[in-house]
C-alpha cells in the first residue's frame, strides 16, 4: 500500500518562532518546480514576485488538512492573513487587483528561519492557485485603531504547501530562475 509511514519524529529544541514577515505575490508564471524529499529547490519561470512587507504580528498562514472518510478525498486549504497599514490609494489599487485574480501564486516568508532573519520560504498555490477570499478596509473608531486594509487569501490544494529551499540559506531569489523579487 502506498500509504505506509515512513517515519516518526522526535521534538527538537525549543528554537521556533511565530507569524510571517512577508509575502510574494507572482505577476508571472512559474513553468517548472524542481524538489528533492518534499522540498523545493528551485522555481523557474518568469516575471516578478512582488513583496509585500508585514508590519509585526499583522500576517500568519495556516494550513489545513480537509480529509473525507464518507468521500475517500482529502484537500489542503492554505490560509494567508496580512494586514497593510493605511487606507491609501496606491494599496487599493492593488487590492483590486488582487481581487480579479484567479490564480496567484505566493511565497510565504515566516519569522522562523536562520540566525541571519531570514525566514522560512513556503508556496502556497502551487496547483491550484489562490485567491483574494475576503478582507476589509477600515478606519478604525479611535484614534489608536488600525486604520488598514485585512486581507485574506485562500488556496485549495491536492498537496500541502512545500518550503521552498534556498540553497545559500540567503533569500528568495536564491530559488529562482527567471523570475526576480521586487516591491
Amino acid at each position: 500500500m502506498a500509504c505506509d509511514i515512513t517515519s516518526g519524529f522526535q521534538l527538537g529544541c525549543r528554537d521556533n518562532s511565530g507569524g510571517i514577515s512577508n509575502i510574494y505575490i507572482l505577476s508571472g508564471s512559474v513553468t517548472s518546480v524542481t524538489e528533492a524529499s518534499g522540498e523545493i529547490t528551485d522555481l523557474s519561470g518568469d516575471g516578478v514576485f512582488y513583496q509585500f512587507e508585514l508590519t509585526k504580528n499583522t500576517g500568519d498562514f495556516t494550513e489545513t488538512p480537509n480529509p473525507s472518510l464518507e468521500n475517500g478525498t482529502v484537500f489542503y486549504t492554505q490560509t494567508v492573513n496580512a494586514a497593510f497599514h493605511k487606507l491609501q490609494t496606491s494599496i487599493r489599487n492593488q487590492v483590486k487587483v488582487l481581487a480579479q485574480n484567479p490564480d496567484l501564486k505566493i511565497v510565504v516568508e515566516t519569522n522562523n528561519g536562520n540566525e541571519d532573519g531570514v525566514g522560512k520560504f513556503f508556496y502556497v498555490g502551487r496547483y491550484r492557485g489562490a485567491t483574494l477570499s475576503g478582507g476589509s478596509g477600515t478606519t478604525g473608531t479611535a484614534f489608536g485603531d488600525a486604520n488598514q486594509y485585512a486581507l485574506t487569501f485562500e488556496g485549495m490544494e491536492p498537496q500541502p504547501a512545500q518550503m521552498i529551499l534556498n540553497p545559500a540559506g540567503l533569500e528568495l531569489t536564491d530559488a529562482l530562475t527567471g523570475i526576480t523579487v521586487s516591491f
